[in-house]
């Protein structure tokens, strides 16, 4: 029997689908979730020059499709590499292709000051083919890590852009700052 393959063009076209008729961040990522883990399980499907590092050796970022409704990327975080919390201001699903990434989700509840205290929602290690969905406005704020000696690749989808998008980041005292997303390489 044959195996099923799903390419990242046909990815885009069921994004393209989904997001031209639903809005809702819920229900937008309810049907992605498993549309993107059918494409992560096909690693090949995302070109090799997409799931290695930067040509200066740091975290790969690379633009696949860029539409007005969404957006597809691929990370690549080397070993040891970290994201502080930080919110997203957007749906978003993320896959893991290769290795292993640990996520922080986080709760957010104004404090004193103007800064905001984090608690803990969950922490997760995520293998090959695990998805993990951020839905705004109560449940997208995550932090990152690869805690493995390998590099991870994962596929990011966002209902924005976020190249250039003004974000929050949390330090650990709860203090807010400002983040601006880092230019993809290939853009």
């Amino acid at each position: 029997m044959a195996t099923e393959t799903y390419s990242l063009e046909q990815f885009v076209a069921d994004l393209d689908r989904i997001t031209s008729r639903e809005s809702a961040p819920a229900a937008i990522t309810a049907e992605v979730a498993p549309l993107l883990g059918r494409l992560v399980r096909n690693p090949v499907a995302i070109p090799a020059r997409f799931r290695g590092r930067a040509p200066d050796g740091g975290r790969g970022r690379f633009m696949l499709h860029r539409a007005p409704r969404f957006n597809v990327t691929s990370v690549v975080w080397r070993p040891g590499d970290r994201a502080a919390a930080h919110n997203h201001d957007t749906w978003g699903a993320i896959g893991v292709v290769d290795s292993e990434i640990e996520e922080t989700r986080y709760r957010v509840a104004s404090a004193p000051g103007g800064s905001a205290a984090l608690a803990v929602r969950s922490v997760t290690r995520h293998g090959p083919g695990a998805i993990s969905l951020l839905v705004p406005p109560d449940d997208e704020v995550h932090a990152m890590y690869n805690p493995t000696e390998r590099d991870t690749v994962e596929i990011h989808v966002y209902g924005r852009d976020l190249y250039g998008l003004p974000r929050k980041t949390w330090a650990a005292d709860g203090r807010v700052t400002s983040l601006v997303s880092p230019k993809y390489l290939n853009c």
